[in-house]
């Protein structure tokens, strides 16, 4: 295919109603890809069972054109992009669940809590109740989440854990 024909194509591919697209923007700041993004995480979880040990981590999706909801992130090898929280099985690396970090939206209706403790109850939604291990990071780590998960879903975590944080007992600390 001529570049001239793809950048034609790709000028003309859309996946929403260019007509709603800026009353959506003001509530929505993913409105241009939901539905896509949407039904491609839907697919994922019904396409592939996780394993018995999942990992929850954030990503980031290199991207350096124009979105307000880009992240800079010093510490990664492509320091620009896109970050995605994503839930993966440990064996395969199949991502079965996925939100992408949009920053603070609108009030409602597409408010969604940005806590690591949500976060991570909502993208364990699907595993629920099934004693599987979930494997995270010390940014998602709390004694807290830890207690919720096994005492609510029946799940298990691993993880380490800062100093700073205020669960930590002082003979832990040193």
């Amino acid at each position: 295919m001529l570049l001239q024909r793809f950048r034609f194509l790709l000028r003309c591919l859309r996946f929403d109603s260019i007509v709603t697209l800026q009353e959506r923007l003001q509530i929505d700041k993913l409105a241009p890809i939901r539905f896509v993004f949407e039904t491609f995480v839907q697919k994922c979880k019904e396409c592939f069972s996780t394993g018995e040990y999942v990992i929850i981590d954030e990503m980031l999706e290199s991207f350096r054109g124009r979105c307000s909801f880009r992240q800079y992130l010093p510490n990664k090898p492509d320091k620009y992009g896109i970050k995605i929280f994503a839930m993966v099985d440990a064996r395969n690396f199949y991502t079965s669940n996925m939100e992408v970090y949009v920053g603070k939206q609108p009030e409602r209706p597409m408010f969604v809590n940005t806590s690591t403790n949500a976060l991570v109850k909502r993208l364990i939604e699907s595993i629920t109740g099934t004693n599987r291990n979930v494997t995270i990071d010390n940014w998602f780590t709390s004694v807290s989440l830890a207690r919720e998960l096994l005492k609510d879903h029946k799940l298990t975590i691993a993880g380490t854990i800062r100093k700073n944080k205020p669960e930590m007992p002082d003979q832990l600390k040193t």
